[in-house]
């Protein structure tokens, strides 16, 4: 005989409750068809595991140096078993993510917060990079998610518009255009201003329509991350114009916020691997990005209208 999984499953069952009766009533099957199978896996590992008195059997110490290895295993089994419909429930497994700094504070925290809260056993890796790097992470697949900081197409992803918001303009509490419901590009003539690095394109944007405009701003300091402009604000140093999302970052500073009187949209990407078929547990996790997106657009949209 064989040894195999039904003999060690009487075995551990017997062992386990202590009686062959008991055995056989977990497992939903006879008393001799226990007892055959306790004498089948003697003869199949040659070793005698019960001294047998009537309808009584006793194990030996060679009994219950295997029952400690046979428990250890049927434990294995049942994690297997837990992760396997933990898998299935999507309440296991890895997300990576890499983001554009603008994502990197509070938006992606509070996005892993939300998904968190149904699926606690889910870890989430979050990557910071710059978006030629993003694109790259997304088409090899090195990351499931990609969120870059423009309206990228790379070849080997499938792609699609994440947010096309307009940025807006931040002041420090007690600035003098804190009375302007609206900021225009006159209003920042003179003002100082905290710029983003000049090779930044959405910087670039910016100043090309100041120019056009005639503004001339009063750069007391140049940055390279919104995150960092919103910091300087937030400090007093000036006001700036950044996306809403490094923006909403501070809403809990002494900062006020203004729409801008000509729309600037901050158009990301949302990436994936073309070659990676796209799991359960992404498709969740994206939707939750997307919630997450919405209700800091409405949260936005609340303080613009303050």
């Amino acid at each position: 005989m064989q040894l195999n999984s039904r003999l060690l499953e009487c075995f551990h069952a017997t062992m386990t409750v202590g009686t062959v009766t008991g055995a056989a009533e977990l497992l939903n099957s006879s008393q001799p068809a226990v007892s055959r199978s306790l004498k089948q896996l003697e003869d199949a590992i040659r070793m005698t595991l019960f001294v047998r008195t009537g309808n009584r059997v006793t194990p030996t110490r060679e009994a219950q140096l295997l029952y400690e290895e046979v428990d250890r295993s049927f434990r294995g089994l049942k994690r297997i078993s837990r992760a396997a419909d933990e898998i299935r429930n999507l309440q296991q497994g890895k997300i990576h993510i890499a983001c554009a700094p603008a994502f990197s504070q509070g938006f992606l925290v509070d996005t892993v917060k939300a998904f968190r809260k149904s699926r606690p056993g889910v870890q989430t890796v979050v990557t910071t990079r710059m978006t030629p790097t993003i694109a790259e992470l997304a088409t090899s697949q090195q990351c499931d998610l990609g969120l870059a900081a423009y309206a990228i197409e790379p070849e080997g992803t499938e792609f699609e518009t994440f947010t096309d918001s307009p940025e807006i303009c931040i002041l420090p509490v007690g600035h003098q255009l804190c009375k302007n419901s609206v900021i225009s590009p006159e209003d920042l003539h003179g003002v100082d201003f905290v710029s983003l690095g000049q090779i930044d394109p959405y910087s670039q944007r910016l100043q090309r329509l100041l120019e056009e405009e005639n503004v001339t701003t009063l750069n007391v300091m140049e940055v390279q991350n919104s995150l960092m402009a919103g910091e300087a604000v937030a400090e007093g140093l000036g006001v700036t114009i950044i996306n809403p999302f490094s923006a909403l970052s501070f809403r809990h500073r002494a900062i006020v916020f203004r729409r801008f009187s000509v729309k600037l949209p901050f158009a990301t990407t949302l990436l994936r691997s073309k070659f990676r078929p796209v799991s359960a547990l992404i498709g969740e996790f994206e939707k939750c990005l997307a919630e997450t997106r919405n209700r800091y657009l409405d949260v936005l949209e609340d303080l613009l209208n303050k």
